[in-house]
């Protein structure tokens, strides 16, 4: 996660004011709905709308039956947020988690982390043991929060009271940015398969393993390229004789060690030279992780994924192809995906910026949605019982990039205000 990489609060970013300047149509802003017409909470506003009591994990969640028609038989569900750090959408996902828990069978959660080091919350979630802050320093910082560790708090409690595995939640992260992890593991495991320790297998993933951001030449990144190939020929050419020798779900964990090197070598050398394809490489690389993981961790569970919107989003953002487009290909209806904005965004983001973030444009879905006039609401992007949808098809605001909603969507849950998270990795900033 490269933190430095987003844009401070209360400024807003050149890339921003630049597609902003290329979006057809005048930014009127909706007229909102008169106050006394405001329905009651969990009722239709609009056509394909509904109002929501908020972000409490612990209110009723009957408010939340429009959601079983959105998502329909999808078994992978992304979360998302328009911007990390804000502990309003944290409350929220965790208040939604529940209900796919509890009312539609969802048993697995994957989070944006390192997912060597997020396996300290899954160890935890499924033991209740030690304390669930210690827990979540496997995570990225910007996870590390007061809401977080409830929701994992709760899932421990869940898993203590169903004693049924079949009942149990699995937790797992599926980043790619570990190759400190990954490299040793992958050798261990080339070490098991009977490979001598100086063979030049061992050795050809050393300097790959060790890439960072700064600027690589292109011969290193060739050689590397090279010898990652080698490596997974090696593993294709002696499947069996591997599995036999160690086990099949160790070869598939050996094969995601390899798949996310490969990916993090193409992110570091195209991070300065062609930041489009870096970007790709990592989304790729995190969607190609999640598969095989849940195949190996959570194989047949309905899993609730946590990331950042620009990651699950099914259409393109700009000329990047996110995550959800990879997971779109593969899992096609069975991928759902809803987007998590706010009109106003605070954040508590150490070196990035405190309080309120950037407002959203004019022309922007949060804007319409504020016009509404409602503290939350769940959007349903399909718009079913009606021609004419509140959130028009075309390029909008989003958070601080543009798309269009229904390209990129199933659906979208607003908050009017999205208050800052408290952090655990990091004093408060307030």
């Amino acid at each position: 996660m490269r933190i430095a990489r987003l844009p401070r609060a209360g400024r807003i970013p050149a890339v921003l004011l630049l597609l902003l300047a290329l979006v057809p149509g005048a930014r009127a802003q909706v007229p909102g709905r008169p106050e006394a017409a405001r329905p009651p909470v969990g009722n239709p506003v609009l056509p394909g709308i509904w109002s929501l009591r908020g972000n409490d994990p612990e209110s009723a969640d009957d408010d939340l039956e429009p959601l079983k028609g959105i998502i329909g038989k999808a078994s992978v569900v992304g979360l998302g947020e328009s911007m990390h750090t804000s502990g309003g959408f944290y409350r929220m996902k965790h208040r939604i988690f529940r209900f796919l828990v509890e009312e539609m069978g969802f048993r697995a959660f994957a989070i944006e982390s390192p997912w060597i080091a997020a396996d300290q919350v899954a160890a935890y979630v499924q033991s209740c043991d030690g304390a669930p802050e210690d827990a979540l320093k496997g995570l990225f910082g910007v996870w590390q929060s007061a809401e977080v560790r409830d929701m994992v708090q709760w899932t421990c409690e869940w898993n203590r009271s169903h004693r049924k595995a079949k009942d149990k939640i699995s937790f797992f992260g599926f980043d790619i940015q570990q190759p400190q992890d990954d490299g040793p593991a992958l050798s261990a495991f080339l070490e098991r398969t009977g490979l001598a320790a100086d063979s030049p297998l061992m050795a050809a993933f050393v300097d790959c393993a060790g890439l960072s951001f700064a600027e690589i030449s292109g011969a290193t990144y060739a050689q590397c390229t090279g010898d990652l190939q080698q490596i997974d020929d090696y593993l294709q050419q002696n499947a069996t004789a591997i599995t036999r020798k160690t086990s099949k779900q160790s070869l598939a964990i050996a094969k995601v060690n390899l798949a996310g090197l490969r990916a993090w070598e193409d992110e570091v050398y195209y991070y300065h030279s062609d930041p489009v394809r870096s970007s790709n490489a990592r989304d790729q690389g995190m969607a190609s992780v999640f598969g095989a993981l849940r195949a190996v961790r959570a194989p047949k569970a309905k899993t609730v994924i946590w990331a950042h919107n620009a990651h699950l989003a099914k259409g393109r953002i700009g000329l990047k192809q996110p995550m959800g487009t990879f997971l779109a290909q593969s899992l096609g209806g069975s991928y759902a995906d809803f987007a998590l904005a706010a009109h106003e965004v605070d954040i508590d983001w150490l070196n990035v910026g405190c309080g309120l973030f950037e407002p959203p444009s004019l022309d922007s879905v949060e804007e319409l949605l504020h016009a509404l006039a409602e503290p939350a609401l769940l959007v349903d992007l399909a718009f079913p019982g009606t021609t004419d949808p509140y959130i028009p098809p075309r390029l909008l605001g989003l958070g601080y990039f543009l798309t269009i909603p229904q390209q990129s969507y199933n659906g979208i849950i607003y908050l009017d205000v999205s208050p800052k998270m408290t952090p655990l990795a990091w004093p408060s900033c307030q």
